[in-house]
């Protein structure tokens, strides 16, 4: 007869053997490699694309990053190729949940030398990095062509506020503590994401939620990068 101990140890060697796996450095570095160059170019398809027919909005070709927001590469009516922006977001959501593990590994050891704050900064860090990977996924999911009970609005608000915040404090652990990647990297973290979210709230539109995105993939690119490149940082 299985007790409720026997069940929680089962449960406990089942998420130790799942955190062993997704945290290996081999797989992040397989995910990392297919998401970077894979969601950057279906992005730029999808704006060439949104550009050169303009769905069925009238007249046609009337995409620009200055005044269509970047969730209208999802509607129908903005460009012939909605589902290249779908992909993108499910494929960016699902391939950087690994490294969102892997930096709570790396950034936050289980040591008696780690202090309490650190591992408070690198719980949020980890959750709202979550929430912005799990909103990318939804905003693939429920596009502009698929927005059923609003949930496109609620999908986008968790991407960017998750990856904002979660780079927020990922910035603020690696300009603390001696974590091997260089300050500047994590200036940029706490400076640029959260900075680009206070300036879209304060001016608005579509332009400043592209600067958005690129703020948080100024934030992103160069972190993995560094990870990938420094031999030192692969545990």
């Amino acid at each position: 007869m299985t007790t409720l101990l026997d069940l929680r140890r089962k449960i406990n060697a089942i998420r130790k053997k799942f955190h062993d796996f997704v945290t290996n450095f081999e797989f992040v570095k397989i995910t990392l490699l297919l998401v970077l160059p894979g969601y950057l170019g279906l992005l730029i398809v999808a704006v060439i694309i949104a550009y050169l027919t303009g769905g069925t909005a009238d007249p046609p070709g009337t995409y620009s990053i200055l005044t269509r927001w970047i969730s209208d590469l999802g509607g129908s009516p903005y460009t012939a190729a909605p589902y290249l922006y779908d992909i993108a977001c499910i494929l960016a959501g699902t391939l950087t949940i690994p490294f969102t593990f892997y930096l709570e590994k790396l950034l936050v050891p289980v040591s008696p030398k780690t202090t309490r704050l650190r591992y408070r900064m690198g719980s949020y860090a980890f959750l709202f990095s979550i929430i912005g990977n799990v909103g990318y996924i939804l905003v693939g999911i429920f596009s502009e062509d698929r927005n059923f009970f609003g949930m496109h609005m609620i999908a986008s608000g968790m991407a960017f506020g998750g990856f904002q915040i979660g780079a927020f404090f990922t910035g603020w652990i690696i300009l603390l503590y001696a974590t091997k990647i260089p300050k500047w990297i994590g200036a940029i973290g706490v400076l640029a994401p959260p900075g680009g979210a206070i300036v879209y709230g304060i001016i608005g539109g579509p332009f400043m939620e592209w600067m958005m995105l690129f703020l948080i993939l100024l934030w992103i690119i160069p972190l993995s990068l560094y990870i990938l490149h420094d031999e030192e940082l692969h545990i």
